[in-house]
């Protein structure tokens, strides 16, 4: 018990320190954000484009993982065949399903795409990297899970996966009530589409896009996806330890992997024009207090497993 107070409390303060780090860039990108985003903008580095894409990973990774998980645990359960059956092909669904919205995230426009164009929207290549890079990472969380003697295991990853979903749900909500044009598309002269702080909700973005041949994607800048994807990691790298002994002394060093993880990935989005640094610093935040949650959650779970112990 004491182990497990002493990491939650260790966690719970770096968090606070990065919360604090992160408001102050936000702080700052609030009255600067233009000047920061002319200086740093150079969109053709290749390099830049492919740290980029690593940004989004883990954060679909995971929840493949995380379904493997909880297809063991639900198979070598003792419900009925019926309630099993139902659920173990919930568990395989969710999981064909993310894994396929991760390689289709993967190859976007925003990621991979950018490198090679050909790549976006299409299916075969979308399948092959989901095949590649997330669906066998189902079959490793089964095989983990089924060396793992963690009772709890399940009920951990599915905190962890509700509140990716939560952080998701956030994201969504504010790109869609924003509307922010990103950099990149405010230098590019259209009549009608400037620089905007993000605190001014940007008005006719439909109207703009349909005019001007644009993606609707050029008007969701605030807050910036990568930032909360890569920023969960903060909770997402810690969560390895529950699947692998080794890592079980070693979360307070994967979660500071994770910081370095998120600013590295935020700086590339500014770099290629794609956000301001009110919104990569927007985004962290919102995973940084995503990870707050998840580690109260996981502690508490933690806390009954050695009450019952």
């Amino acid at each position: 018990m004491r182990r497990i107070e002493k990491n939650y409390s260790l966690q719970i303060r770096l968090c606070i320190g990065i919360l604090v780090f992160f408001i102050g860039l936000f702080l700052t990108g609030t009255f600067f954000d233009k000047y920061a985003a002319e200086a740093l903008f150079s969109p053709d580095h290749t390099i830049v484009k492919l740290i980029t894409t690593t940004g989004v990973y883990p954060f679909h990774a995971v929840q493949v993982l995380g379904w493997g998980v909880i297809f063991q645990r639900v198979h070598s359960s003792k419900k009925s065949g019926q309630v099993r059956g139902a659920l173990c092909t919930f568990c395989v669904v969710a999981a064909v399903f993310l894994g396929y919205i991760g390689g289709r995230s993967l190859v976007s426009g925003n990621n991979l795409g950018s490198i090679f164009p050909s790549f976006v929207g299409n299916v075969p290549v979308i399948l092959i990297f989901s095949a590649i890079l997330i669906y066998p990472l189902f079959f490793v969380g089964y095989l983990t899970a089924e060396r793992s003697s963690d009772e709890l295991l399940a009920r951990r990853v599915f905190g962890l996966l509700m509140i990716l979903l939560a952080a998701y749900i956030v994201m969504e909500a504010l790109k869609n009530t924003f509307d922010r044009p990103r950099y990149r598309t405010a230098i590019l002269g259209y009549e009608g589409i400037t620089f905007v702080p993000w605190y001014k909700p940007f008005s006719g973005a439909e109207e703009y896009a349909a005019e001007y041949g644009l993606k609707a994607d050029e008007f969701r800048s605030f807050p910036s996806g990568h930032s909360i994807f890569s920023s969960l990691t903060m909770c997402i790298f810690p969560s390895l330890s529950w699947l692998f002994p080794k890592l079980r002394d070693k979360q307070p060093y994967l979660f500071a992997f994770g910081f370095v993880f998120t600013v590295t990935v935020m700086s590339s989005r500014m770099i290629l024009g794609a956000h301001y640094l009110s919104d990569v610093s927007a985004g962290a935040i919102i995973g940084v207090l995503s990870a707050m949650a998840s580690l109260t959650v996981q502690h508490r779970i933690a806390k009954n497993c050695e009450r019952y112990k």
